[in-house]
């Protein structure tokens, strides 16, 4: 019993002194992460490794460019670049799980490139407290929510620019399977159905052309097993790209030549979209406050006619279980709602960092992952309309949204085989 008190003592001291040092931004438990050493005079201080510094730039370019995690393996391990755990070992003498075959040390695992991916300390900011001790008994952790980290930016020299990074999260965000071809898809990611919001899914076959290739949307692709219904939303992928690249040109000769009067525009209609949106989600967060006040009230009425007597056991067991279900929804909802409201302003346009982007560009002649996936936040595909023989297609670029520079919109014609017609797309 001594010995069990005495441990959990323990255990409460060092918990105390490791949060301690998380307040402070000092590492706890010597972590450095791949790619950093540790400043010889000051251990709380990260220096790029000379070692391996040059190979988290390299994950992170060639992710960004399009590559695939098995594709950035294959680079790795051609070039007998050492897993972590290997090279932690050769340095230090020990490792966290036994060591793999000597066949296998560059073989890197899906999880450990994910994971320096996700790193916010290669754009040179250090995170503590990221996870917790369930108990003194256990080895176990659990990760802590990012409210309950602690962040301190610009601590350490980074690898990785601003944009490269939030690039990189875009596409883990929306992460996908290749195509039949083995290759990633331009669009992958970025196109959504206009009318249900569902996203759109590519139609290739190995051996088919590309002027083949078409989008359809998912829900009405998958309506035999879902049971949901929607159209199909059909749009050649060669027309799309066309009318992307088009747009594209259009935004970036808009911006390049009228940079001032963009910027003001930008600014005024990003005020008036995040003001639309906060009085939106402050009335959902005040009705689903309301509702909690009252399940809350409810709660306790049954409570207590159950603890009097006047309700069984069974019967309130078989009240409570639906409004249980309910304010768990409604908790969930208000965090959510809560937490949006609170970054309503990081979300609003950020337009000067729009225009440094156009900035990086002099001209755009051909469409790639990494400009359409730097330049476009989404796509959204709308029905085609069969009276007038035109389809609309929303571009929403990052950062800013839709770019109306009072030109005509751009335009794409085409032939549609299955109307016998040609057909008008135009992106607004």
């Amino acid at each position: 019993m001594f010995n069990e008190f005495y441990a959990r003592d323990t255990s409460k001291k060092i918990r105390a002194v490791k949060q301690a040092k998380a307040q402070k931004g000092e590492r706890v438990n010597g972590e450095v992460p791949y790619g950093y050493i540790a400043d010889p005079n000051d251990r709380n201080h990260l220096l790029p490794d000379p070692e391996t510094a040059h190979v988290v730039k390299q994950i992170f370019a060639m992710y960004v460019r399009g590559d695939r995690i098995c594709e950035i393996q294959n680079w790795l391990r051609e070039h007998e670049v050492l897993t972590v755990s290997e090279l932690r070992y050769r340095r230090s003498g020990s490792c966290r799980h036994p060591r793999p075959h000597p066949t296998c040390i560059y073989n890197w695992p899906d999880k450990t490139l994910y994971d320096i991916l996700g790193r916010k300390e290669y754009l040179g900011h250090t995170i503590t407290g990221k996870s917790y001790k369930v108990s003194y008994k256990s080895k176990k952790t659990k990760k802590n929510p990012e409210e309950k980290q602690y962040f301190f930016p610009n601590t350490h020299e980074p690898l990785i620019d601003e944009e490269t990074f939030e690039l990189a999260q875009k596409r883990i965000a929306t992460k996908h399977r290749p195509t039949k071809t083995e290759e990633i898809d331009i669009f992958s990611g970025l196109l959504f159905c206009g009318d249900c919001g569902y996203k759109m899914y590519l139609q290739q076959g190995a051996g088919t052309l590309e002027r083949k290739h078409a989008y359809t949307c998912g829900k009405y692709r998958n309506r035999i097993r879902t049971g949901e219904l929607c159209t199909t939303h059909y749009i050649r992928k060669s027309v799309l790209k066309e009318l992307v690249l088009a747009d594209l040109q259009r935004v970036l000769s808009y911006v390049k030549e009228h940079e001032r009067e963009f910027i003001e525009t930008a600014n005024e209609c990003s005020a008036k979209a995040v003001q639309k949106t906060l009085t939106q989600q402050r009335k959902e967060l005040d009705k689903a406050q309301s509702r909690i006040s009252e399940l809350n009230i409810l709660f306790r009425k049954l409570y207590e006619d159950n603890a009097l007597g006047k309700l069984s056991d069974e019967q309130f067991a078989f009240l409570t279980s639906g409004y249980d279900e309910e304010k768990k929804t409604l908790t969930r909802r208000i965090a959510e709602l809560s937490q949006e409201i609170d970054n309503a302003t990081e979300r609003s346009a950020d337009v000067k960092r729009f225009v440094a982007l156009v900035r990086k560009y002099t001209a755009i002649t051909e469409l790639t992952y990494e400009n359409v996936h730097e330049f476009i936040d989404r796509i959204l595909i709308h029905e085609l309309d069969k009276e007038t023989n035109t389809r609309k297609i929303e571009i929403f670029y990052s950062f800013v949204g839709r770019v109306d520079t009072g030109d005509k919109p751009t335009e794409s014609i085409s032939y549609f085989r299955q109307i016998g017609a040609d057909v008008k797309s135009y992106a607004i």
